[in-house]
């Protein structure tokens, strides 16, 4: 698998497994989340029922359903610097396909996750805000959630 380039392809959410790799083989050390905040934010757009705003490279993405609750899923898109694990590869342990790269325990499979649900949840009981944040691996003055309460509260309502 290859790296993606600095104009990102299309991460295809069709595939939760396949999305999980292709966001783990995605560079996005601290302070270097643009091309892939850039991907997310792309995906988000094409979805209908999402209102999406940007701060930095921080995406929110919100229903507007009018439900009387709503759910907030926040994810950081950063990691720790690389350090030969990239591209990734899966690595079996007694019988079991464990992915291994960076990214993988903290936090791309949460961001994965919520990428998919973003994309596949149309009627949810509850409207839903997912933020898909930058800087959370380093000085808390850089953290994109920081930087969203401060620029834009109303969007962290939940």
């Amino acid at each position: 698998m290859s790296l993606p380039s600095a104009n990102p392809a299309h991460l295809d959410t069709t595939n939760l497994h396949e999305l999980f790799r292709d966001l783990v083989d995605f560079p996005s050390v601290s302070q270097q989340e643009g091309p892939l905040a850039d991907a997310v934010e792309a995906v988000l757009r094409e979805i209908t029922d999402l209102q999406v705003d940007r701060i930095g490279n921080s995406v929110v993405a919100r229903t507007d359903m009018g439900r009387p609750e709503r759910v907030l899923i926040a994810g950081h898109l950063d990691t720790v610097p690389i350090v030969d694990n990239l591209p990734s590869h899966v690595h079996t342990v007694d019988g079991e396909e464990y992915l291994v790269g960076r990214g993988t325990c903290d936090m791309k499979g949460g961001v994965a996750v919520a990428l998919y649900l973003a994309s596949h949840l149309h009627e949810p009981n509850r409207d839903l805000t997912f933020v898909f944040y930058e800087a959370e691996e380093i000085a808390a003055e850089h953290n994109g959630l920081g930087k969203i309460a401060a620029a834009r509260p109303d969007l962290l309502h939940a």
